[in-house]
Order: structure tokens, then C-alpha cells, then sequence
């Protein structure tokens, strides 16, 4: 099946934004280091990125992992991760 690639649906891309959130943050650490960066970053996608496509799929594990392109057991790790099961 081809990837239906994001269109873009505002004037800004996810992309943009999250340049342009990062770049705040960053700022606001006056100098200091951040921690677990990536980590919080990949939560704040993910979780909404997870409710929406398990609402997509009608709560249906194995067509949500299909969408998301992981295996279900990779699902089902993510989605108690993100206190969802």
C-alpha cells in the first residue's frame, strides 16, 4: 500500500512548529542543558498521535498499528506506556 503522505493543513508544518517550540524552550533554559529531551518531545506527539488513531480505527488495535506502521505488540507497549490500556 502507498504512504499517503501529510498534507499540509495550516501555515505552519509540524515540522515548523516544533523547530519553532524547541527553539523557546531552549531559550527559556537561559544557557542550560536540557533533560530527556527527545523523550519529552516524542510523548507530547505521541500521545495525541495514539488517542486519535485508535478513535480513527473504532479502538481497533490491529488496524491502528497498520495505520501507524508498527507491529501491534509495538502498539500495545506504546499505549500502556501513555497509560491508554
Amino acid at each position: 500500500m502507498p504512504i499517503i503522505p501529510i498534507q499540509r493543513f495550516s501555515s505552519e508544518t509540524l515540522s515548523t512548529l516544533v523547530d519553532k517550540e524547541v527553539k523557546e524552550y531552549l531559550n527559556s533554559l537561559e544557557g542550560r542543558d536540557p533533560t530527556c529531551l527527545y523523550r519529552q518531545i516524542i510523548d507530547l506527539v505521541e500521545l495525541p498521535l495514539l488517542k486519535l488513531i485508535i478513535k480513527h480505527t473504532g479502538g481497533n488495535e490491529s488496524r491502528a498499528a497498520n495505520c501507524l506502521g508498527v507491529n501491534r505488540a509495538t502498539l500495545r507497549s506504546k499505549l500502556k506506556r501513555h497509560g491508554l490500556l
